[in-house]
């Protein structure tokens, strides 16, 4: 039977356990009571399947985290996780274990604080990472029904970043910074097209799926090929435009470069837009 080695107890239900040369932290009621190191504890003694994967970079945050975080929260957040994964298909990041449960723990207490916390990219983050946004409310309901606790949509937000950034290599910071650009983005384009981009339309979802992928390929330093690109010009002039400037916010904002050939796809999203809503 396999069994991991006790290395450190954090309190009766956490510990940190190595197998295999790979350490571990297990979570599970009373698993840790009265270990020391070098006990061992069988698989089969675990009561609530938990493993995080523990490196040297996050080693000392999860010690310093599990001194005082409540063991339902590292439960919920790996259910969450697990729960992402299966609607994904892939793995998430190893960081996003740390990062959302650090999250979801100060959320928790400011909300028994009675300590409302305004998210002024929620509907942006709506828009932008509508798959990890439908697995964000699935969170939010579970950890309602599991605390007992009123949790507000502006949490649900920031869940559904945290799980974007673990599926960018946990770069939840990246998430962030994508949404707060395309919040300056959104009202030029609504602006210089005189319409409102309505959050679940079809129009509104492709260009905003577009405008992510951008973003994530030119993080990357990745172009796409566009051998029409000097049709684009001249047939979408106005487009054009708007899209350069599109450009130069990013740039201004969270310096990412956005060469030619993704500016005439912008373009030809916009011209799109532009065509449906006004019947050109």
């Amino acid at each position: 039977m396999n069994q991991y080695s006790v290395k450190k107890s954090f309190n009766n239900n956490a510990v940190l356990v190595t197998k295999e040369d790979t350490d571990y932290i297990l979570i599970g009621r009373g698993i840790g009571f009265d270990k020391k190191r070098g006990d061992r504890i069988p698989e089969s003694k675990m009561i609530e399947n938990v493993f995080i994967m523990v490196d040297e970079k996050n080693r000392q945050q999860y010690e310093n985290l599990l001194e005082n975080v409540d063991h339902r929260l590292l439960a919920i957040t790996e259910d969450i996780i697990r729960m992402a994964e299966e609607d994904f298909n892939e793995k998430l990041h190893v960081d996003t274990h740390l990062g959302l449960v650090d999250h979801i723990s100060f959320a928790v207490k400011r909300i028994r604080e009675g300590i409302g916390v305004v998210n002024p990219f929620l509907i942006e983050t709506r828009m932008m990472y509508r798959q990890e946004y439908a697995v964000a409310a699935k969170a939010v309901r579970l950890i309602r029904d599991k605390l007992g606790i009123d949790v507000p949509e502006s949490e649900t937000g920031f869940i559904a970043l945290h799980l974007h950034g673990g599926r960018l290599s946990g770069r939840t910071g990246a998430s962030m910074k994508y949404v707060k650009a395309l919040s300056q983005v959104i009202p030029y384009i609504e602006d210089k097209l005189g319409i409102s981009l309505e959050e679940d339309s079809f129009d509104s979802v492709r260009l905003m799926s577009h405008l992510r992928a951008m973003l994530e390929r030119c993080s990357r330093k990745e172009t796409i090929d566009n051998v029409l690109l000097d049709r684009m010009k001249k047939d979408f002039a106005f487009e054009y435009k708007i899209s350069e400037n599109i450009g130069l916010i990013l740039e201004k904002n969270i310096g990412i470069v956005v060469p030619e050939n993704e500016i005439g796809y912008i373009a030809l999203h916009l011209y799109k837009l532009r065509s449906s809503r006004k019947g050109v």
